[in-house]
């Protein structure tokens, strides 16, 4: 460990010296033992914050309420104080944690098993509830009584339908019940928290493990949009945003989820694109003044009907475009103003597309002396 993880290491040995107990927990041991590069380190303790702080010179007390203290060294680790956890008031959020000694109590009220695990700086494994042979199986597993563990905090189920597909593991049976019969408690959910999972869900490298577990939990009534009107899905989007318009164009709800601008940019402009492209195919003029981005979300959702065997094919036939956008013309308003003598107005924008018309059917150069000779003949 002091080579894998040095910070890591610094801060276990730290507390140790002082007499506490402390491991290295949740995730990245679960990936340490998949074999996985690790990003997040997190540290558990039974030393209360006070006294982490007190030891490292220096500290953010970023959740110190729940025992929870970042400390820096050379890279942030978090440490939290072995704890329990009171009742779920909100199926999200604890009304209150109870600092303990024992590192199994703190290991119990975590979500699956696989995230259940602990690792000295000795590199003694500890695993209370058979994480790793539920690594082994591939399966994902609820620590405890699953039902408990959903009803605590609702989240956990999309959790583990993530987890499931971000590893190819399967969900084990009592655990998948347990995800049925709780799924309507996800109405209790943020949707920018709800959303938050499930952004992460299209760029996995096959986001239809993940879509089928929902479906398999019946959670169209508990979860905006529905999930059931999606097509297979077998490859990641190049970006979560591509996801969410492919999700919304399948969706009778315009606001399903609450986009950014940029999104809900992007998921207007995939609605407008589509029904241009599945009357007149694609062709420059379909796809004139249309992002990039909405093209190829275009491509994902008309695979079939698309020109195009993949991405790059689409790639090389916008290059080979004669215009793109209207800003791409050689002659600004500017200069059409100056050209024509007339004042600022709607009539400049309506200009430029007829110029831009003229260029995509290849009837003009889009060249500031051939446009200025098509105006000076056309605008009156």
């Amino acid at each position: 460990m002091r080579d894998r993880w040095p910070s890591a290491y610094y801060v276990l040995n730290t507390l140790h010296q002082a007499g506490y107990k402390a491991y290295v927990v949740g995730g990245a041991v679960r990936d340490h033992l998949l074999g996985l590069p690790c990003k997040d380190l997190d540290v558990a303790t039974d030393a209360l914050p006070e006294q982490v702080m007190d030891l490292f010179h220096k500290t953010f007390a970023t959740g110190i309420a729940h025992g929870t203290v970042t400390v820096v060294h050379e890279e942030p680790i978090e440490v939290t104080t072995f704890r329990v956890e009171s009742e779920y008031v909100d199926k999200r959020r604890p009304s209150e944690v109870q600092f303990v000694r024992e590192l199994r109590q703190d290991l119990a009220r975590r979500d699956f098993t696989i995230n259940a695990m602990a690792l000295s700086k000795e590199e003694e494994l500890v695993d209370y509830f058979d994480g790793q042979l539920d690594l082994q199986k591939k399966q994902i597993r609820a620590v405890g009584i699953a039902e408990e563990r959903f009803e605590e905090d609702a989240l956990r189920i999309l959790r583990g339908i993530r987890f499931a597909a971000q590893l190819s593991f399967t969900i084990e049976a009592t655990t998948l019940e347990a995800m049925k019969s709780k799924s309507h408690l996800l109405t209790f959910i943020a949707k920018e928290r709800v959303k938050q999972e499930v952004s992460q869900i299209w760029l996995f490298q096959n986001p239809e493990i993940a879509l089928s577990e929902l479906k398999k939990t019946y959670m169209d009534a508990s979860l905006p949009g529905s999930y059931s009107v999606l097509p297979v899905r077998h490859k990641p989007f190049q970006m979560s945003a591509h996801g969410w318009a492919w999700f919304h164009f399948f969706q009778k709800d315009p606001y399903t989820f609450p986009y950014s601008n940029n999104e809900k940019r992007l998921n207007a402009e995939v609605k407008r694109l589509i029904p241009l492209l599945a009357a007149n195919g694609w062709s420059y003029h379909s796809v004139f003044n249309f992002s990039k981005d909405a093209l190829v979300v275009a491509h994902e959702i008309m695979m079939d009907e698309s020109k195009f065997v993949s991405l790059s094919d689409l790639d090389v036939w916008l290059e080979q475009a004669p215009i793109r956008h209207l800003e791409e013309l050689a002659l600004s308003g500017t200069e059409l103003m100056k050209l024509t003598g007339l004042k600022a107005g709607p009539w400049i924008k309506q200009v430029k597309h007829q110029l831009a018309d003229e260029i995509l059917g290849e009837r003009l150069e889009n060249s500031q002396s051939a446009l200025e000779k098509w105006v000076n003949e056309h605008v009156k």
